[in-house]
């Protein structure tokens, strides 16, 4: 009869590397995962700011002495420098508001990516991504100021599908304004 005979020290040495290891991988994953998901939260967060603080932002602009031109950076610098700022909205929003230009480059890359989004609504074959862009466009956009129960009322539908179209319309458009750091990754 044969004993099974305790398995040798270099086999233990081996297994528990192999699974030290594979440990090591998981978590090293599971880490880039969750910074992933921050990032692409963090961008979301911004888009929404970026959409509730549009119409100050306009005004602002309209009304400053400043130029674009006196300033020496890209939308994608200064959207760089919104993903990097603190989680405080609030702090980056009175910074923004200080630097006209800035508040420029950016009204002027939201409305380009509005009339994207708006064209890419208007060829879907939806009839909701239609309805997502006009409760955006009224929610955020347009002068007279219209809260989701009037929306939801224009577009003879409940205030929770305005809601939904809302959250949306801003994934799709944080994917457009942030360019592929504002996609999901799955």
């Amino acid at each position: 009869m044969a004993k099974n005979h305790p398995p040798a020290q270099a086999d233990i040495i081996k297994i528990a590397a192999e699974a030290g290891a594979r440990a090591a991988l998981e978590t090293l994953d599971k880490e880039k995962r969750k910074a992933q998901k921050s990032r692409y939260d963090r961008r979301l967060r911004n888009t929404r700011m970026l959409l509730r603080n549009y119409r100050m932002f306009k005004e602002h602009t309209s009304n400053a002495i400043f130029e674009k031109s006196q300033l020496d950076e890209n939308a994608i610098d200064i959207l760089d420098m919104i993903y990097e700022a603190s989680s405080e909205s609030e702090v980056f929003v009175e910074s923004i508001k200080r630097s006209v230009a800035r508040t420029r480059i950016i009204i002027t890359h939201i409305d380009e990516m509005l009339n994207i989004y708006e064209i890419i609504c208007s060829r879907s074959d939806k009839p909701e991504d239609d309805r997502r862009y006009r409760v955006i466009k009224a929610l955020y956009i347009v002068d007279d100021i219209l809260t989701v129960k009037e929306i939801a009322a224009a577009e003879h539908t409940d205030e929770r599908t305005v809601y939904r179209d809302i959250d949306r319309a801003t994934e799709k458009l944080s994917a457009l304004i942030f360019g592929i750091d504002g996609l999901k990754k799955e």
